[in-house]
């Protein structure tokens, strides 16, 4: 008969406080693939809290303090969208963990691996009336990919187990941890990365044993395994070598032969608008980057949001797109739009109605690529989804050279219109718009830029030329000015933290763009506590003294109807009158007020040459933004 096994154990905390144990076994499977977790300190915590100190101290994690769970929970995020890893949010129990909800919200439709950590009394307490206790198992279902329940009792039940008898025992606290964090980058053509819910019920001691050597002079902290985001471009890699250039192309012909044979034909007349190939591309938030690839080596046109990782490339994304959409009929514009027989929808567009109107068309064949699954849809999509590439190939094919010509074109025509527009309106007005202070940082910065969910990342996506070259940039510069955006349910909420988060992930300096309102309502996110590295990060506030988007949409118009000025202005513009200089020294941050585009180009230059938050204040008039967009559409109708 054989003898029961024995325990895998390979390192000695028996002298330790139980609770610690576990927080130890719990962290050994979570460091596979997390190397961030940010901490908002509490007493039921605690063991966490001991337990992240000493893997930090080991090498394994880089720990994060935070004084608000909201700010720390978007911080994780911040840190998670730029590595494309897990990032851990720790709180203690009770009112705590509600304010992680609308971080796990913004995760969940962005598919970003947050592991949110949340420390509980233990069962016995429940249901008594004890202190900061109430029902946190389940708390966020239904917006996680997974959860788990540890509960320190069970441990002397037998159901979970601190020391594993095998490598992959499934009682073990260890293993548990591991396959939760598993879930949370998960990809496949039925799951996606997002986040996971661990919840602990710790009992007391909550600190270290006394008068015994610590865990922390053992190695008891995991090292990672291959990146998660390192694995997905490996897998990336095999997969397009996986399919042949003849399966790219279905025809075998070459753009050059297409093309020729379309405008060889009698009945054609106009090549633009009546050849073969009238597909667009509409390149949303996160859009694949296979999907990116095949249309700019194509040529195809390409209508690209800001954070859909297609608006930097050389060729094909065209500029000034809402406008060309929104073109009166008689417009070349109006007849290319009208012109087109196929969409393909890469990653989730949001930004703008023209767009939606685009995809809405009962005339028009749209699919949505989405090789692996995604978020924010399921069935209930009203467009076809496809999967692979040879059926992206197929339905797409290759663009009519005159039709990509056409659409470059009119993008060109566009972005000039918009220039002058923005230009001669400013120099009417005396002062910078928000929409041409906004379009000259998107095109100066030289950093990684986290744009505001509201009127920033819009007024990006209208005005801004994302191609064009900086005197003295390198092509390495260049390709480190990503562009981040909440697009997962687009709140404003945490976008300042999450900013932050994306610089300490990168170790480089961050620009972030904001509103002012976007920047009030996450001001916890300039409180680092004085023990913690201070991310490296300007923050362009653009004041207009309130909330300008809802000016621009039906409420706007309600604004202009007799008497109901007053009315809007309070409901919507909620204006404010914060002195962001005084609270940029509360917090003991640099300051700088900016009036035009060259001190705003100035504060910009040279981003390697400080270091801390820096806040960088243009005050704009909002009054004008609906003439200003009236303008626009007029002038690039003409």
């Amino acid at each position: 008969m054989a003898a029961e096994r024995g325990p895998f154990r390979e390192f000695d905390d028996s002298h330790d406080a139980e609770s610690l144990r576990l927080a130890r076994r719990v962290l050994r499977g979570l460091t596979l693939h997390m190397r961030h977790v940010v901490l908002a300190p509490g007493s039921r915590s605690a063991p966490i809290a001991y337990a992240l100190a000493e893997a930090e101290q080991l090498g394994a994690l880089t720990l994060h303090i935070r004084t608000d769970e909201r700010s720390a929970a978007f911080t994780a995020l911040g840190i998670a969208r730029s590595t494309g890893e897990p990032a851990g949010v720790v709180t203690t129990s009770g009112t705590a963990t509600g304010n992680l909800l609308p971080a796990v919200m913004e995760a969940d439709m962005s598919g970003i691996p947050l592991v949110v950590i949340t420390a509980d009394r233990p069962e016995l307490l429940h249901g008594t009336g004890a202190n900061q206790t109430l029902w946190q198992q389940g708390m966020f279902s239904g917006r996680v990919r997974d959860e788990l329940h540890l509960e320190q009792s069970d441990l002397k039940g037998g159901s979970l187990r601190l020391e594993p008898v095998s490598r992959d025992d499934m009682l073990a606290a260890e293993t548990q941890a591991a396959l939760l964090l598993k879930a949370s980058t998960t990809m496949s053509s039925r799951s996606t990365c997002g986040p996971v819910h661990l919840n602990i019920g710790f009992a007391d001691p909550l600190v270290p044993a006394t008068g015994t050597p610590g865990a922390g002079t053992q190695r008891w902290a995991r090292k990672r395994v291959i990146p998660p985001r390192e694995r997905a471009r490996l897998y990336r890699v095999a997969a397009a070598r996986s399919v042949s250039p003849e399966q790219r192309s279905p025809s075998g012909q070459t753009a050059q032969s297409t093309a020729e044979a379309g405008e060889g034909s009698s009945t054609v007349r106009d090549p633009a608008v009546q050849g073969p190939g009238r597909v667009l591309f509409v390149m949303g938030d996160q859009a694949p980057p296979e999907a990116i690839e095949f249309a700019s080596g194509l040529s195809h046109p390409m209508l690209a949001e800001p954070t859909s990782g297609a608006r930097w490339t050389d060729l094909a994304p065209i500029q000034g797109y809402r406008l060309l959409l929104q073109s009166p009929p008689g417009t070349r514009a109006a007849e290319l739009a009208a012109a087109v027989q196929r969409v393909v929808v890469a990653g989730r567009p949001t930004l703008t109605r023209p767009v939606q109107n685009l995809i809405n068309r009962e005339d028009v064949e749209v699919v949505q690529y989405a090789p692996r699954a995604s978020p924010w849809h399921d069935s209930r999509l009203p467009r076809r989804v496809i999967t692979g590439m040879e059926e992206l190939a197929e339905f797409a094919g290759r663009p009519g050279i005159a039709w990509a010509q056409a659409w470059e074109e009119a993008g060109l025509q566009a972005q000039s219109t918009i220039d002058t527009v923005l230009r001669e309106d400013d120099d009417a007005a005396g002062s910078l718009s928000s929409v041409r202070a906004a379009q000259f940082v998107a095109e100066t910065v030289r950093t990684p830029l986290v744009l505001g969910s509201s009127s920033v990342v819009r007024d990006v996506d209208l005005a801004a030329a994302l191609t064009r070259s900086l005197p003295g940039v390198t092509s390495r510069e260049v390709t480190q000015r990503a562009v981040y955006a909440l697009r997962g349910v687009s709140g404003i909420d945490g976008n300042v933290s999450a900013a932050a988060g994306v610089a300490l992930a990168a170790g480089q300096r961050v620009t972030a763009m904001v509103g002012d309102l976007t920047f009030l309502h996450d001001t916890n996110a300039l409180l680092i506590p004085a023990t913690e590295q201070i991310p490296h990060l300007d923050i362009v506030v653009i004041n207009d003294g309130g909330g300008a988007i809802f000016d621009q949409l039906e409420h706007g118009e309600v604004g202009r109807r007799s008497g109901q000025a007053p009315t809007v202005e309070r409901l919507f513009g909620t204006p404010q009158t914060v002195d962001v200089e005084a609270l940029a020294d509360a917090y003991q941050h640099e300051y700088v007020f900016v009036e035009d585009l060259d001190e705003l180009g100035r504060s910009l230059a040279y981003p390697n040459d400080r270091i801390g938050i820096r806040i960088i204040e243009l005050r704009t008039d909002r009054s004008r933004l609906r003439e200003l967009h009236a303008r626009l559409l007029q002038a690039a109708s003409l």
